[in-house]
C-alpha cells in the first residue's frame, strides 16, 4: 500500500469516528458523548491538515472551518459538563449544591438546543464536503509521489512540534503558571498529538507509544485548566450572591489540587520533551532531508528544556 492509500485510509478512519460520535451525541448528550464528538472532530481536522499539505486546495481549508464550527458549538456544553464532574469531588455543602443545581439547569438548556447544533442537514453538508475532498485526494498518487508525501508529512509534523516547543517556552518564561500560556500550550499539544495519529500510517508503529504518552500529558494539563475554570466561575457566582466566604474551603481545595497538578507538570516536562519530537521510524527514501527535518525538531526541543532543567509542557 502506498503512502497516499495509507493516508486515505487514515482519513476514512477519522471520518467514520466523527460520524459515529455525531450520531451518539445526537441520541445521548452525555459528558462522554460530547467529549468523544469533540475529540473525533479534532482528529478529523488534523487528518485534513495532512491532506491539505499534499493536495493544496482551498476546499480543504473551507471544510476544516466547518468542522471547527462543530467544536465551537459543543464547547459551552462540554465546559458545563466538566464543571459538574469536578464538583462531585468537593464536599457537598449548601452553596456547592446550589451551584451544582444552577449548572445542571444550564446544562439542560444547552442539551435542549443540541438538535439545532447537530442538525441532520449540517451533517449532510459535512458529508458532501468530505466525500469531494476524499475523492480528489485518492487520485493524488503517482510514480514519484512517495518522496513528496514523506517530505510533506514531515513538514507538517515539524510545524506542529515547533508550535508546541514555542508554547512550552512561553509557559516556562511566564512562571508562576499563566493560564493563557497553559491553554496555548495545551492546544499546541493537541494539534501535535492528533497530527501524529493521522500520520501514523507513514510514521509506523512507534507513533502509537508516542501518542499514548502525549495523551496522558494532555489529560494532566487539561485537568489543571478545568480546575482553574471551575475555581474562577464558582468564585464569580458566589461573589454575585454575596456568599464568597461560604465557599472559601472549596476554593482552597481546588487551589491545592491545581498546585499539585502543576508540580506534576513540571516534574514530567523533561521526559515529555523527548516524547514530543517528530520524526519517522520507517526507513526514509530521502535520508538527507529526513535527517535534517528530525534534527531541526530535536534541536528546538533541546533548547526548550535543557539538561538538568525543569519546564512546563501542555497538551
Amino acid at each position: 500500500m502506498n503512502h497516499t492509500d495509507e493516508l486515505s485510509s487514515s482519513l476514512d478512519k477519522s471520518w467514520k469516528g466523527f460520524s459515529a460520535a455525531w450520531k451518539t451525541a445526537r441520541a445521548k448528550s452525555s459528558e462522554k458523548s460530547i467529549h468523544d464528538l469533540r475529540v473525533s472532530t479534532r482528529r478529523l481536522i488534523a487528518a485534513l491538515d495532512l491532506a491539505r499539505s499534499l493536495y493544496k486546495r482551498d476546499d480543504i481549508a473551507e471544510l476544516q472551518r466547518h468542522f471547527r464550527k462543530v467544536l465551537k458549538r459543543m464547547g459551552p456544553l462540554r465546559d458545563v459538563q466538566v464543571q459538574l464532574e469536578n464538583l462531585t469531588h468537593l464536599p457537598q455543602s449548601g452553596m456547592i449544591v446550589e451551584y451544582k443545581k444552577s449548572l445542571e439547569r444550564r446544562e439542560q438548556r444547552k442539551i435542549d438546543n443540541l438538535p439545532d447544533d447537530l442538525k441532520r442537514g449540517v451533517k449532510r453538508q459535512l458529508s458532501v464536503g468530505y466525500k469531494e475532498v476524499r475523492s480528489k485526494f485518492s487520485r493524488l498518487y503517482d510514480s514519484g509521489g512517495k518522496k513528496k508525501i514523506q517530505r510533506d508529512v514531515e513538514r507538517v509534523l515539524t510545524l506542529r512540534s515547533n508550535e508546541f516547543a514555542k508554547a512550552k517556552r512561553r509557559f516556562r518564561r511566564l512562571q508562576p503558571a499563566d493560564e493563557e500560556a497553559l491553554h496555548e500550550m495545551r492546544i499546541a499539544l493537541k494539534k501535535l498529538r492528533y497530527t501524529v495519529e493521522a500520520a501514523q500510517p507513514v510514521l509506523g508503529a512507534s507513533a502509537q507509544q508516542r501518542t499514548r504518552k502525549m495523551h496522558a500529558f494532555q489529560q494532566l494539563l487539561g485537568e489543571t485548566r478545568d480546575i482553574e475554570i471551575l475555581r474562577n466561575e464558582l468564585k464569580e457566582w458566589a461573589a454575585k450572591k454575596g456568599k464568597i466566604i461560604a465557599i472559601v474551603p472549596a476554593l482552597t481545595l481546588l487551589q491545592e489540587k491545581r498546585e499539585k497538578l502543576l508540580s506534576k507538570i513540571i516534574q514530567s516536562a523533561m521526559e515529555f520533551g523527548e516524547i514530543s519530537k517528530a520524526g519517522t521510524s520507517r526507513p526514509v527514501v530521502e535520508r538527507t532531508h529526513a535527517q535534517r527535518v528530525a534534527g531541526t525538531v530535536i534541536a528546538q526541543e533541546s533548547s526548550s528544556v535543557g539538561p538538568g532543567q525543569t519546564g512546563n509542557t501542555s497538551g
